[in-house]
């Protein structure tokens, strides 16, 4: 009998040894006499190699966004944790704002939620709570904590960066303090230290932050501080979109373009770090499930890489306009929620779960719109290179030209600084407009930074540019009139003349498109008008030059590859008289003068004021007001 009882017996003392262990395990957070010695009652010894999770705190007005968890996804069972003052080791502020499915409080002080601990043994990942500040405390307190992996992994000890509290104001020192084991004390563990060095004030990713660039990034505030576990900035030069992604101790991370600030038809692009070389991937937010996707030929384009000290960074282009799965991405009209995440683990066609962090930006923004708390950025010297290219173009080039095609037996009577009236006038504008040109390339080149041709308008005028840099060289080297190779330069010189006038006209029809810009698209009719009006004006001049030539003895010059037509003698009577109906060129010019002027002015004012539509309306708003 007593034989076929000890099967029963030993089941039953083992039920009341699982029983013993569950109340021990305190499957219902830590009791309160752990707030002394955060030790569990496993009868089990902690751990003493180092923590794989991270206490990270994030600041904000009078409180403080904690987040416990591994950058590599461990998930944990049980945990404690208090926040303590550095010198005196005495319990500071209150917790709230606590997950009821994962955490509670703890009254380590009665009347108090001074302390935060487990609801039950379940596997916990990036446990988020807010911790608050007395109103009137100053001093330096750090969060201490017990961290059980499972019932007999746990680490005691678990500390924050120390935060330095002035009522209610609050700075983070990035590092935390290294624990050393064994223990001389009995945890918690508090011995004042010397204040620790952000080391994350030399990461020159966070350069240009809210001034040339947007960056985003997780925990809250923490572009500010610099020590964001994951974050992405965009920059945007012309037209060109750049994207750079940081995490620390992650498999990857990733950022997406989302309409809403949620998951789901999102456009995301990937850094993988595979064993220290980071790779580029495109994918797509179906739901809550990524799917990684072929890159589309000449949507995004890896600039550089690299895996440094357990941080991950990757910098890469992205096109302007992209049809992702159907649905077409325009970041220079679109405003967009940014996406970002990291994870620990990698799936075989796709990116895994974010275990570490993941966050959306809290409002949508165009990209190029840069802006630390929507402070808009400067376009200062977009502005000023639109505007020397248009006075130069539409301006003082059109003019010119005019000038030296049909006037060179117009004003004769009279000279300017020993120089017919026609060359001196020419040479004038002509002098401005390469002086306007250069200023612009240089200009567009300083805001820029580096020379790209990936446009229509970034290729023709740099061509423009060449063009006009060349000709007052060539006009300085002139033969003399009357010599064989003076048809040749005339040739040469009115057909550069000519190339770089067209080209600096089709550079700015493509410069109505570019993002920077800001242009309405009904500029392109006052390009059209400005075309024809030129265009009409010189077939005008050209059959009134033709009858002059048939009423007098002496040949308008209609074309600029002879100096004198027809009769080719400066010593000629007539040389020094106008040319037949020299008054109604005359009006002509007078009235293309203004009507140049006024294209020029207008087509300025709406490039430096763009968008003009904000503008107007802004005034139109204030006049009523009025």
């Amino acid at each position: 009998m007593a034989t076929k009882m000890r099967p029963s017996l030993n089941l039953a003392i083992g039920c009341c040894l699982l029983l013993t262990s569950a109340v021990w395990s305190s499957p219902t957070g830590a009791p309160l006499s752990t707030c002394n010695t955060l030790m569990p009652m496993h009868n089990k010894a902690p751990q003493t190699s180092n923590p794989p999770y991270q206490l990270l705190p994030s600041k904000g007005q009078g409180r403080i966004r904690l987040i416990l968890g591994s950058p590599e996804g461990d998930g944990y069972e049980g945990f404690i944790i208090l926040a303590r003052d550095v010198e005196t080791g005495e319990l500071v502020g209150e917790f709230n704002n606590l997950p009821e499915t994962s955490a509670r409080h703890l009254e380590c002080t009665p009347g108090l939620k001074n302390g935060v601990t487990h609801v039950k043994p379940e596997k916990i990942h990036n446990l988020e709570i807010d911790w608050e500040a007395p109103a009137d405390y100053e001093g330096t307190i750090i969060f201490n904590s017990t961290i059980c992996k499972t019932w007999d992994v746990f680490w005691v000890g678990v500390e924050s960066p120390r935060i330095t509290v002035v009522k209610r104001s609050i700075d983070i020192h990035s590092t935390p303090p290294t624990i050393t084991f064994p223990r001389v004390t009995t945890p918690p563990y508090y011995t004042p230290t010397t204040e620790i060095v952000n080391t994350d004030d030399d990461n020159v990713f966070y350069d240009g932050c809210g001034a040339t660039k947007n960056c985003f990034g997780t925990p809250n505030a923490c572009v500010e501080q610099k020590n964001c576990a994951a974050a992405v900035s965009v920059l945007v030069k012309g037209e060109q979109y750049i994207f750079e992604m940081q995490s620390r101790n992650s498999k990857y991370v990733a950022v997406g373009l989302s309409a809403d600030n949620k998951m789901g038809d999102d456009s995301v692009v990937e850094c993988i770090n595979n064993d220290n070389q980071v790779s580029l991937h495109m994918s797509w937010n179906d739901g809550k499930k990524n799917i990684r996707i072929p890159t589309l030929p000449g949507a995004i384009e890896s600039i550089s890489s690299s895996v440094q000290d357990g941080i991950m960074t990757c910098k890469f282009f992205r096109n302007k306009l992209t049809v992702v799965q159907g649905q077409q991405f325009d970041l220079v009209n679109t405003p967009y929620h940014l996406l970002i995440a990291i994870g620990s683990g990698l799936k075989e066609k796709s990116v895994g779960y974010h275990d570490i962090a993941r966050a959306s930006s809290g409002e949508t923004r165009l990209l190029s719109d840069v802006s630390e708390g929507l402070v808009a950025s400067s376009e200062l010297l977009v502005r000023i290179h639109g505007a020397l290219m248009l006075a130069s173009w539409i301006g003082t080039a059109s003019v010119g030209i005019l000038l030296a095609r049909y006037y060179r037996q117009t004003w004769v009577a009279s000279q300017l600084c020993g120089k017919d009236q026609w060359f001196a006038w020419h040479r004038f504008f002509m002098f401005l407009t390469w002086s306007m040109t250069i200023g612009a390339f240089v200009v567009i080149f300083v805001e820029l930074e580096s020379w790209s041709s990936a446009t229509y308008h970034a290729s023709i005028g740099l061509a423009t540019t060449i063009l006009s840099f060349i000709q007052p060289f060539m006009a300085a080297m002139r033969p003399h009139p009357g010599a064989p190779r003076r048809i040749l330069f005339n040739w040469v010189h009115w057909f550069i003349g000519n190339a770089a006038h067209i080209c600096g006209i089709i550079a700015i029809f493509f410069a109505v498109r570019l993002t920077k810009a800001k242009l309405p698209e009904w500029v392109d009719w006052i390009l059209v008008a400005y075309v024809v009006f030129h265009v009409l004006t010189h077939l005008f001049l050209t059959f009134a030059g033709c009858a002059s030539d048939k009423q007098g003895s002496q040949r308008v010059n209609s074309f600029p590859m002879k100096d004198v037509h027809a009769r080719n003698s400066m010593t000629h009577p007539d040389a020094r008289r106008d040319a037949p109906h020299s008054g109604l060129r005359k009006l002509v010019f007078g009235v293309y003068f203004v009507v140049i002027a006024v294209f020029a002015l207008a087509l300025i004012v709406i490039a430096v004021l763009a968008p003009i539509g904000d503008s107007w309306n802004a005034f139109t708003d204030s006049f009523k007001n009025y």
